[in-house]
C-alpha cells in the first residue's frame, strides 16, 4: 500500500476546505445580490403602478363629473383615459384592467344621461354611489399582494 506524508494530506485538507467555504461564501452572495435586486425592482414597479392608478383615479374623477353636468362629450376628453387605459393593460392584473374598462364603459354611458346639479352629485356622493370604489379597491388589492412579495 502506498502511504501519503501527512503534510500532504494536511495541505489538501486545507486546501479542500477553503474551497468548500470560498464556494459557500460567493453562492451566499450571490443570493443575497439576487434577492436585493429582485425587491429593487419589485419595489420600483410598486411605486409606478401606484403613480399609475392614482393618475387613472384622477382623470376618472374629472370626467365622470363631466359627464354628470353635460349630455354632450367631446372625444378628445377622453383621450388621456384611454392612454392611461392601455398603459394598464402593459403592466397590470386582468382584475385591475376589467375594472378600469369598466369604469370607461360607466362615463361614457353617462354622457347621454340628463345632466345633475351639484348638489345631485354630491347627495350620490354622500349615499355611496362611487363607480371609483371598485377600481380603487382592486387596485389595493394588487398592491398589498405586490407588497407581500417584498
Amino acid at each position: 500500500m502506498f502511504a501519503l506524508p501527512v503534510n500532504i494530506i494536511t495541505a489538501a485538507a486545507a486546501i479542500g476546505g477553503s474551497l468548500v467555504g470560498a464556494t459557500g461564501s460567493v453562492v451566499g452572495n450571490w443570493i443575497t445580490a439576487r434577492n436585493a435586486t429582485r425587491r429593487d425592482l419589485l419595489g420600483k414597479q410598486i411605486a409606478w403602478r401606484e403613480t399609475l392608478y392614482s393618475d387613472f383615479i384622477g382623470e376618472g374623477a374629472r370626467l365622470l363629473v363631466d359627464a354628470l353636468q353635460h349630455s354632450n362629450n367631446d372625444l378628445q376628453n377622453l383621450l388621456p383615459i384611454y392612454a392611461l387605459l392601455s398603459r394598464i393593460r402593459l403592466s397590470s392584473s386582468a382584475a385591475v384592467l376589467r375594472e378600469a374598462e369598466q369604469l370607461i364603459q360607466a362615463i361614457v354611458a353617462t354622457y347621454p344621461r340628463p345632466n345633475m346639479t351639484a348638489e345631485q352629485i354630491e347627495s350620490r356622493a354622500i349615499n355611496g354611489q362611487d363607480p371609483l370604489r371598485r377600481f380603487s379597491n382592486t387596485c389595493r388589492t394588487e398592491l398589498d399582494s405586490l407588497q407581500q412579495q417584498l
